[in-house]
């Protein structure tokens, strides 16, 4: 489950020293990656663990957010300034560290080049290296490695404040707004909309328009997860909230059987007659034509 207002007031909370700032805005990054855009199950399947480092690493990999930085780099002078300020800071200061995750998309330390310049970034379009300037900013700050009264050290903060906070308000957040569904109506608006007597308005990266609990399960995959009031709903969420309803419905056969076939309806594609083979179980209760 992801609830987008706290994401959304960790991103908004700070409003004083940057260290203040980017504790707060990392909170919201972090919130992001854990409780929206990956399960465990999801980083574990990358990466054969649930460690932080590795959901740091499921998102260097992630071309498109590569791409959303690129734009926005180009798009925004202001951020452009400041990374190429960074660069600029970083070159002449490099980020301390041991570490040789720089410039490293690999899932195992291992696998990391050992040699390499480290804490620097390459260009202003440099999205792997700026997560991990991200990162080890706040794992310094967060282990007692960086001080308040540092002017060097609030400067590394200020960069990493004033980068962080730009990608999560014009990216990220976007994002998840985009996903969230609005109820066309509130009048016991959960029970009527899960047992499909009523629609929603639903916004994802593909557009917006009213859909009603059938039509949301075979959608694409990659207009879901959706918001809804607060909670992530994917397709197995989707589907159990179907299950309980027509559960409800078994002990009156003409019923069930009518809000069964109105379900496989939706289902007009050989892709998701699959999606009805794999999440509606047994077969028996939830039968298709092809397998009658």
């Amino acid at each position: 489950m992801a609830n987008l207002s706290l994401i959304k007031n960790w991103h908004e909370k700070a409003k004083e020293d940057y260290f203040s700032r980017f504790v707060f805005e990392y909170m919201a990054f972090e919130a992001f990656l854990k409780k929206y855009k990956y399960t465990e199950d999801d980083i574990c399947n990358l990466a054969n663990n649930t460690r932080e480092r590795s959901y740091i690493q499921a998102f260097k990999n992630d071309v498109s957010y590569a791409t959303q930085w690129s734009e926005l780099v180009t798009s925004n002078q202001r951020l452009q300034e400041t990374v190429n300020e960074l660069i600029t800071f970083l070159n002449n200061e490099p980020l301390a560290t041991s570490s040789n995750w720089w410039s490293c998309m690999a899932y195992e330390h291992g696998l990391c080049a050992t040699q390499g310049i480290r804490g620097v970034l390459v260009t202003n379009t440099d999205f792997i290296n700026v997560v991990e300037f991200w990162y080890q900013v706040r794992n310094n700050l967060f282990h007692a490695g960086k001080d308040p009264d540092s002017k060097r050290d609030e400067k590394l903060v200020a960069f990493a404040y004033n980068t962080l906070s730009v990608f999560m308000g014009e990216v990220l957040i976007v994002e998840m707004e985009q996903r969230t569904m609005v109820p066309s109506s509130w009048e016991d608006f959960e029970h009527r909309f899960f047992s499909g007597q009523a629609e929603a308005q639903v916004k994802t990266n593909n557009g917006t328009g009213c859909a009603n609990v059938y039509e949301l399960l075979f959608i694409d995959d990659d207009a879901l997860p959706v918001l809804f009031e607060g909670t992530l709903i994917d397709r197995k969420y989707l589907v159990d909230k179907v299950v309980f309803h027509l559960i409800n419905l078994y002990g009156d056969d003409d019923l069930f059987k009518e809000e069964w076939d109105r379900v496989v309806s939706y289902a007009t594609t050989p892709e998701q007659r699959d999606i009805i083979r794999q999440y509606f179980k047994p077969r028996d209760y939830f039968p298709i034509d092809d397998e009658q």
